[in-house]
C-alpha cells in the first residue's frame, strides 16, 4: 500500500464498550462480589487481540482516553483480568446468595457469527472461574425493547460520545437517566448524582475535570459495568486525497476534502 502512495491514519475514537448489569436485577444488583468477579474474569487483553486485531485499548473506566477528564490513574481502580481475584469473589457472591449461583443471562443485540464468537469467548471467560452463563442473542430492536423496559440481566453495549466532554458519559450513570432513558443500568448513587448535577452547570475549568474523574472512580467502585475496551480507529487514504484529517467529531466534513484530479486521474487502478 505505501508503494501505491496509500497513506495510513490511527486516531483514538471516543469510546467505551462494555457488559452492563442491570442493578434492579435481584440476583445482580445486591451482589457486588458476584459483579466484581465478572469484571476480573474477562481476558480483555485477550479479547482486543482476537476480536480487534491487537488495536483497541483497554478500558478500566468509561472516559475514553483522548478526552481531557481521563484520568490516568483510574487503572489503579478498575478491576484487570484476575481469574484467582474472580474465583475468590465467586466464592463471596455465594455467600450472599446462599448458595450455588444459579445461571446468569447475557443478552446480545446482535444474531451473527461475530457476535456468537464474541459471546462464546465471554462464556469461555466466565466458566473459568466458575460461572455459568447462556448467552442471549436477539436482533438490535428486541435488544432495545428489552433494555429500554429493564428486562435483561447482563448486556453487552457501548457510547460513542456526542460531543468532546466526559459529560457525555457520565450522563449514562445519572438515576434520572433510568431506562427507558440512557442508564440502561439503571444506576443510583446520590453521591455520584450529586456530583453530576454540580457538574454540569460548571464551565470547562480544573475543578469540573477532578468532578468528573471522582464521579467516575465512585462508579467504579460500585462496578455496574464490567468496562472492557475503548477503540482506536485506522483509516486508510490515497495520495491524492488532500486536506485530509481524522475528525472523531467533524461529521460531514467529507464535502471540504480537496482532490487532485491529475494524480487521480494518474493512479494506477
Amino acid at each position: 500500500m505505501k508503494q501505491r502512495n496509500i497513506h495510513l491514519k490511527t486516531f483514538r475514537d471516543p469510546s467505551t464498550f462494555w457488559i452492563g448489569f442491570n442493578m434492579e436485577d435481584p440476583i445482580l444488583g445486591k451482589n457486588k462480589p458476584l459483579r466484581e468477579a465478572i469484571s476480573y474474569a474477562i481476558d480483555r487483553k485477550k479479547y482486543i487481540k482476537l476480536f480487534f486485531n491487537d488495536r483497541d485499548e483497554i478500558a478500566y473506566g468509561f472516559i475514553p482516553p483522548l478526552m481531557k477528564a481521563y484520568n490516568p490513574e483510574i487503572k489503579k481502580f478498575g478491576r484487570s483480568f484476575d481469574p484467582q481475584k474472580a474465583k475468590q469473589m465467586v466464592k463471596e457472591a455465594e455467600k450472599i446468595y446462599g448458595g450455588k449461583l444459579p445461571t446468569l443471562k447475557l443478552s446480545m443485540g446482535a444474531t451473527d457469527t461475530l457476535a456468537r464468537q464474541t459471546g462464546q469467548f465471554f462464556q469461555r471467560c466466565f466458566n473459568d472461574v466458575g460461572l455459568d452463563v447462556e448467552v442471549e442473542y436477539m436482533d438490535w430492536p428486541t435488544f432495545q425493547d428489552k433494555l429500554k423496559t429493564k428486562s435483561v440481566q447482563m448486556f453487552t453495549l457501548g457510547w460513542v460520545a456526542d460531543y468532546p466532554d466526559a459529560e457525555n458519559f457520565l450522563q449514562l450513570f445519572y438515576s434520572k437517566n433510568a431506562s427507558p432513558g440512557t442508564n440502561n443500568f439503571n444506576y443510583s448513587n446520590p453521591e455520584f448524582d450529586q456530583i453530576y448535577e454540580q457538574a454540569v452547570v460548571m464551565p470547562d475549568c480544573p475543578a469540573r475535570t477532578e468532578l468528573y474523574r471522582k464521579a467516575e472512580r465512585i462508579v467504579v467502585e460500585d462496578c455496574p459495568a464490567a468496562f472492557i475496551n475503548h477503540r482506536v480507529a485506522y483509516v486508510l487514504y490515497h495520495d491524492w486525497v488532500g486536506n485530509y484529517k481524522p475528525h472523531v467529531f467533524g461529521y460531514g466534513l467529507a464535502k471540504y476534502r480537496k482532490i487532485d484530479m491529475k494524480k487521480r486521474a494518474a493512479y494506477n487502478w
